[in-house]
């Protein structure tokens, strides 16, 4: 599961009902706000259609004023489109001067086993997610602070699970819709690699390890 918390600015409330993930929601598009349009992170907010407060705040969300949301982050197939949020929470009275974008990625995977220094002098690699019941892949950078360097040279190895806390950021071009997207890491951890295990009737290590007992 992924997860996001954050300050959004709405943008619009769409007339029609979204029919996603099994249930049918009421739309909205949103932006984790920046400085300038290019560096909005840009999401298509999804509450679920059922009578109660919730709802109600939801469809009474005025048009450039801001809420505090929690909800599930779903990466969707076209990588142009903005990230689906299924709301879970809303939270109505927010000072203007708040800001808050924290963001958990629980089913992320590296994309290789190497990383470089960009031009911001940030550690990057791709990581990639997979959609819910899905064996497609979408995919974005991982962004972390040189001080985290010899953590990321020791946990990096393609196809490794991770999971990764931190804030999410957007560019795009003025000729381009489909932004560069990357998760900013505080930190990220991963589970332990049990090199040593050998599959039963193999010497080989199948890359899976064993279901802990409880």
């Amino acid at each position: 599961m992924n997860s996001i918390f954050a300050t959004l600015e709405l943008r619009n409330l769409q007339s029609d009902s979204v029919d996603a993930y099994g249930l049918k929601y009421c739309a909205a598009d949103a932006v984790v706000p920046s400085t300038s349009e290019s560096n909005e992170v840009r999401l298509r907010l999804l509450c679920y259609e059922s009578e109660g407060q919730k709802l109600n705040d939801f469809v009474n969300w005025e048009p450039n004023t801001k809420y505090l949301v929690a909800g599930q982050v779903v990466f969707n197939e076209d990588p142009k489109e903005p990230l689906d949020v299924i709301v879970d929470r809303l939270f109505t009275n927010v000072p203007s001067e708040l800001y808050v974008n924290e963001v958990i990625l629980g089913n992320a995977f590296f994309a290789d086993s190497e990383f470089k220094e960009n031009r911001s002098k940030m550690l990057s690699t791709k990581i990639g997610s997979t959609l819910d019941n899905s064996d497609i892949t979408t995919w974005l950078y991982m962004e972390t602070y040189p001080q985290r360097e010899r953590k990321l040279k020791e946990y990096i190895r393609k196809g490794r699970n991770l999971c990764v806390q931190g804030y999410l950021r957007e560019y795009r071009r003025d000729d381009s819709d489909s932004p560069y997207r990357a998760i900013v890491a505080s930190n990220f951890t991963v589970r332990k690699d049990n090199k040593q295990r050998k599959a039963k009737g193999s010497g080989a290590y199948d890359g899976v390890d064993p279901s802990p007992d409880f």
